[in-house]
């Protein structure tokens, strides 16, 4: 199996800009959806950011690092789950 055999194919699928209603007020909140997929496999990754930490221009830049993270503790995480790869 080729290298490139493995890689996903990420997607933008969205962004939104919410405002939740609470006790403490309101909070603004920006939400990002990503698609991962290849074949026989899909993957919906959703990350959120407070209005408040992240201007409107660093939203997408910003998601992709978080998203990069999480697939990194996740790979690192599940390293010893052990599995053939066929």
């Amino acid at each position: 199996m080729a290298e490139t055999d493995e890689m996903f194919t990420v997607d933008l699928e969205g962004i939104e800009r919410e405002i939740d209603m609470n006790a403490a007020g309101p909070s603004e909140n920006f939400e990002v959806r990503f698609s991962c997929f290849r074949q026989g496999c899909s993957i919906e990754v959703r990350i959120g950011f407070s209005v408040k930490d992240v201007s409107t221009l660093e939203v997408v830049p910003r998601a992709m690092g978080e998203m990069r993270r999480a697939f990194s503790a996740l790979a690192e995480q599940s390293a010893g789950w052990g599995g053939t790869g066929t």
